[in-house]
């Protein structure tokens, strides 16, 4: 079954907000990796990592977002929430 991108939306932003302690300003058109990218690279892997654990809760299980997410150069936090759905 197909995750509705509205909740996965919902997942990347309630991780984004357990991991990073200055979030008020992180919208989903913000780059999450990448050369532009301002995050930390222990920030990224505890978000993907929270992510992964929320979509398992719910149901969804068998993602590899690590991997998936670093084959591409750079990624959105939309553009992850899309890589998801699609995944």
């Amino acid at each position: 079954k197909m995750i509705p991108i509205s909740e996965v939306e919902e997942i990347i932003k309630s991780s984004i907000k357990e991991v990073i302690e200055d979030n008020k300003f992180i919208s989903l058109d913000k780059v999450f990796i990448g050369k532009d990218s301002e995050f930390e690279s222990i920030d990224i892997v505890q978000i993907i990592g929270l992510i992964e654990e929320k979509l398992e809760y719910k149901g969804y299980e068998g993602y590899d977002l690590l991997e998936k997410t670093f084959e591409n150069d750079k990624l959105t936090f939309n553009d992850l929430s899309i890589l998801i759905q699609e995944y």
